[in-house]
């Protein structure tokens, strides 16, 4: 079982499908999954471990459940493949495995923080290098970090001008 986390997400040029990209760490391998319109607006949302009752979604449920029931979800799993379809399944901390359809499961896992498994097999089978869909450019995410970085890097607070707040207040001029 190999660890893998959301890259981001695209939307398919030609079907207009939106694909969530999950990469290992070492930036290395990835995984592009088709998931639900609904499941990637969550996804594109991030982690968000606090949630008032404005902010809670469906996908919140789930966790609450739970808890509710004396568990916690440990993450979500991506466990076959069959007939270019994944597998997928939530994992709660005692152990137990609830299939899902794999939108969910990674909506849920994105929600929530928790790990991404994905089966060697699955890996194997549909994992694809990085270097095979870009070339020998990194993923967007780290060529977006590795930018800032070097950004940061050389910025100093003068690049920021402006004069600031002043007390005075700015000459106007009045055409007639």
């Amino acid at each position: 079982m190999q660890e893998l986390h959301l890259v981001t997400l695209v939307v398919h040029a030609m079907t207009r499908e939106p694909l969530a990209v999950l990469g290992d760490a070492e930036e290395d391998q990835c995984l592009v999954v088709s998931v639900r319109p609904q499941q990637a607006e969550v996804m594109a949302q991030g982690p968000h471990p606090t949630r008032d009752d404005d902010s809670r979604l469906t996908q919140d449920l789930v966790a609450d459940l739970a808890a509710a029931l004396g568990r916690s979800l440990a993450g979500a799993e991506i466990t076959d493949l069959v007939d270019d379809r994944f597998h997928a399944v939530l994992v709660l901390d005692d152990g137990t495995r609830l299939p899902a359809r794999p939108s969910d499961a990674l909506a849920l896992a994105v929600r929530d923080a928790l790990p991404i498994g994905v089966d060697d097999e699955v890996m194997e089978q549909a994992g694809q290098s990085w270097k095979e869909l870009q070339g020998d450019d990194p993923h967007p995410q780290s060529k977006e970090v590795d930018e800032m970085r070097d950004f940061l890097d050389q910025v100093t607070a003068d690049d920021f001008g402006g004069s600031g707040p002043t007390s005075e207040p700015p000459e106007s001029g009045q055409d007639h």
